[in-house]
């Protein structure tokens, strides 16, 4: 069988991160104050719970690779089913921009006796390697797959597909995908081709994305496959992103005419369309569709909606949204949903912009028992507000609040920021 190629040229994008820019974790004051309790130990019964803890803890990626490296050779029992462990060791290293590290973690198990020589194991490891933008990598281990006589499917084909796009590396999916079922002998099930129609929808080939769907609905594809919900709901994000009104609706039109039950994803597309048209109250009327089909709405629905609301000037329909998202029956029995960062901003920024600076220190307030710090402009539109309105107590107590949960080098740009605000 021939191998996949390499000869494309790979584009690396770094490991993904969190945006701190607005979101900062909770940090000692300035004045001494009591160290809160330790969190429980592990139990000393369970080695996997102690290695993740340490690991957490540890900065040194040397050091991880060293921990993770005895752990696998001292025998702990299912050591290679522990997927958290091996996407923690991968993240942290990964982040540290230690491809070799990563390489020296995950390659030795491809010669290992004791590894599992299972598709669903390699594919795990082909996974690992596009976490840590390292395609080149991925694409290896999927054509040493034979010669270390594991049969290759959609599901090892998927994983590397999958590396290809969350890489970017497009041209390299389509050759892939092209060459799996004649030279290959896998035939690309629905997953490897719904990873297609995103890689052409993200690459900005809608008109091709479209052609690929009307192929598998109208089974003219070599490995014919029957379109799904995810197949459809892709190309209407495609159109989505596009602007094209007439594909979008088509695609509705279609998933109704061909049975196929829409999603918290199908919603949330509609919710999208009728907030880029400054329709929000519409994307708010589907919530109660949405819950009426058993369709459960997610954060992505309320904060698309809030942002909606917020763009167009109305406030108060905003926050209607926000506290309805906060005391919200769940389908699994609990109440609510968590607000995340970009929910406290949107309304702070939004209400201070309207001149709502009392309601805007309320979320403001909320925003800071989280945890998480908003940006320093929309903290200054806030001051501003406050101390306009004869509230220089109620501003100085929010700055004294703000100062208490930065940490690092949000510490010194805080006191320089500070210093200059009309206090």
């Amino acid at each position: 069988m021939a191998a996949v190629a390499l000869r494309r040229g790979s584009r690396r994008i770094p490991f993904p991160q969190r945006n701190h820019q607005y979101l900062s974790t909770l940090s000692a004051p300035s004045d001494p104050a009591p160290s809160p309790p330790p969190p429980p130990s592990p139990s000393p019964s369970n080695p996997i719970a102690r290695l993740k803890s340490t690991i957490r803890a540890e900065s040194d990626p040397d050091r991880i690779a060293e921990l993770f490296h005895s752990a696998a050779a001292s025998g702990v029992p299912r050591f290679h089913a522990q997927r958290p462990l091996f996407f923690l060791a991968v993240h942290k290293l990964a982040r540290a921009h230690r491809p070799d590290l990563v390489e020296g973690l995950l390659d030795p198990f491809l010669s290992d006796p004791a590894a599992p020589r299972s598709e669903g194991f390699l594919a795990r490891l082909i996974s690992l390697y596009s976490a840590a933008a390292m395609p080149d990598h991925a694409a290896r281990t999927f054509d040493r797959m034979p010669g270390l006589g594991v049969p290759r499917s959609d599901k090892s084909l998927s994983a590397l597909l999958s590396a290809f796009l969350h890489n970017r590396c497009f041209d390299r999916l389509h050759d892939a995908f092209d060459r799996a079922p004649k030279e290959l002998g896998i035939a690309p099930g629905i997953v490897s081709n719904n990873i297609l129609l995103q890689a052409l929808c993200e690459n900005g080939e809608v008109v091709a994305a479209r052609k690929v769907l009307d192929e598998m609905a109208e089974k003219k594809r070599d490995s014919p496959v029957e379109p799904d919900i995810i197949s459809y709901n892709t190309l209407l994000n495609g159109y989505l992103k596009k602007g094209d009104a007439d594909g979008f609706e088509e695609i509705l039109k279609e998933i109704a005419h061909r049975g196929l039950e829409p999603n918290v994803v199908t919603f949330n597309c509609r919710i999208s369309k009728f907030c880029k048209k400054s329709e929000s109250f519409k994307a708010e009327e589907l919530l109660d569709v949405m819950v009426s089909k058993g369709s459960q709405p997610n954060l992505g629905s309320f904060n698309t909606i809030i942002a909606g609301f917020c763009k167009e000037g109305d406030v108060a329909s905003a926050l209607r949204v926000f506290k309805r998202m906060k005391v919200m029956k769940r389908m699994n029995g609990k109440d609510g949903l968590s607000p995340n960062p970009d929910t406290y901003i949107m309304l702070i920024r939004s209400l201070a912009e309207k001149g709502e600076f009392g309601h805007a220190l309320v979320i403001s307030k909320e925003c800071l028992t989280k945890k998480f710090a908003p940006p320093f402009e929309v903290v200054k539109g806030l001051i501003d507000g406050l101390v306009k309105d004869s509230k220089v107590d109620e501003a100085k107590d929010f700055v004294a609040k703000m100062r208490e949960i930065l940490k690092g080098d949000a510490v010194d740009a805080w006191k320089k920021f500070e210093s200059a605000l009309s206090l």
